[in-house]
């Protein structure tokens, strides 16, 4: 009485051959990423070459300390001047200095 409904043309293990070998084409087409920190710094990307002489991108540490010298530059600057403007006492420190 009860009828076992299948979907067309799909039995007990004839999908699952397909649906195997669709998983392992879909294992092979993986991207694998790779550790970064191990790259030597000859595979960094050359942004200008003339002659003998490179310009590689700087990496990731460098940018970070380079990034932070001129930021605390900025803000000495601005404190220099915040100073300047309204404590009298050093003004006359930076006009004496200045002479």
């Amino acid at each position: 009485m009860a009828e076992i409904k299948q979907s067309s043309g799909e039995g007990i293990g004839a999908g699952q051959e397909a649906n195997q070998s669709s998983v392992d084409q879909l294992k092979k087409k993986k991207k694998k990423w790779t550790n970064k920190s191990g790259l030597k710094s000859e595979d960094s990307e050359v942004l200008l070459k003339v002659g003998s002489l490179e310009y590689k991108a700087p990496g990731r540490r460098q940018r970070v300390v380079l990034g932070s010298i001129v930021l605390g530059g900025n803000l000495l600057l601005v404190l220099a001047v915040t100073l300047y403007f309204y404590n009298p006492s050093f003004k006359e420190f930076i006009t004496t200095v200045g002479k």
